[in-house]
């Protein structure tokens, strides 16, 4: 069965949508992979000339390095398994009394920048200085979680069978429809398809396995992506799928190799 996908939901800082024709272990294999292989810029070093806030050099960087930078996309092979070396210089001067913001940092790369200017990075009393530069340069989720992209989970798109000899069974049918939830209805039985989750009341519980059963549908799973601002979602999912074929067209190369 050819792979195929269904957009379910699109919002600006995440996705919903059906992966169908593919098998538990390539879901799972695009699940790693937008997590531990699509780039991104991060700061990954910290030169401070002046620091006379109440927080060590150290706790700074760390909470720099954590702050989502925008990523150029257009501008980078993100999909290459061998990353580009460049780096962007992100300078701080401020002087308190005053919260600094992430939205206070100066980059010289327009098109790398905090995503959100308004993450504190620390609380300066009168006369404290913060000084440094911040360098950062793309790199992967498997090496720091600084470089993850966002976050990924998905399910198994499931059917929910209830025989209409259920007591109250149009209350579970008023639930799945308040909740999205696409419902058919024949003469003898009500059937859910789970695109998100979806929980029975307790009440229901007795009948579960016999006049209420869940159906897997094979080879089809909901995956939701959610992006912290580095990269677009759909975008993400784009660049995960590139990864992964050039991946899968290395280790058949060595293969050939191996059988010459």
């Amino acid at each position: 069965m050819k792979p195929e996908f269904e957009v379910l939901e699109k919002r600006e800082d995440s996705m919903k949508f059906i992966l169908r024709g593919v098998d538990v272990a390539f879901a799972n294999a695009l699940r790693r992979t937008i997590l531990a292989e699509v780039p991104t810029f991060a700061v990954d070093e910290v030169e401070f000339f002046e620091n006379d806030s109440a927080l060590f050099d150290e706790i700074i960087a760390h909470r720099l390095a954590m702050i989502p930078l925008t990523t150029p996309h257009e501008r980078f092979s993100l999909d290459s398994l061998e990353l580009d070396d460049y780096t962007v210089t992100l300078s701080l001067e401020a002087e308190g009394p005053g919260m600094v913001y992430s939205g206070d940092l100066k980059s010289d790369d327009e098109g790398v920048k905090p995503a959100n200017p308004d993450i504190p990075i620390v609380k300066l009393a009168e006369g404290q200085k913060l000084t440094l530069n911040a360098y950062a340069k793309l790199g992967r989720g498997k090496d720091h979680a600084k470089w993850q992209p966002g976050f990924v989970y998905y399910k198994y798109l499931t059917r929910i069978h209830v025989d209409k000899e259920v007591p109250d069974w149009k209350e579970l049918k008023a639930l799945a429809e308040r909740r999205g939830l696409p419902v058919e209805e024949t003469d003898g039985e009500l059937v859910i398809t789970t695109t998100k989750a979806f929980y029975l009341p307790r009440k229901f519980d007795e009948y579960v396995g016999d006049k209420i059963r869940e159906e897997i549908v094979p080879g089809s799973f909901v995956f939701t992506v959610e992006t912290n601002g580095e990269l677009p979602v759909e975008e993400i999912v784009t660049i995960a799928l590139k990864i992964l074929m050039r991946k899968s067209d290395r280790f058949i190369n060595e293969l050939h190799k191996l059988a010459d």
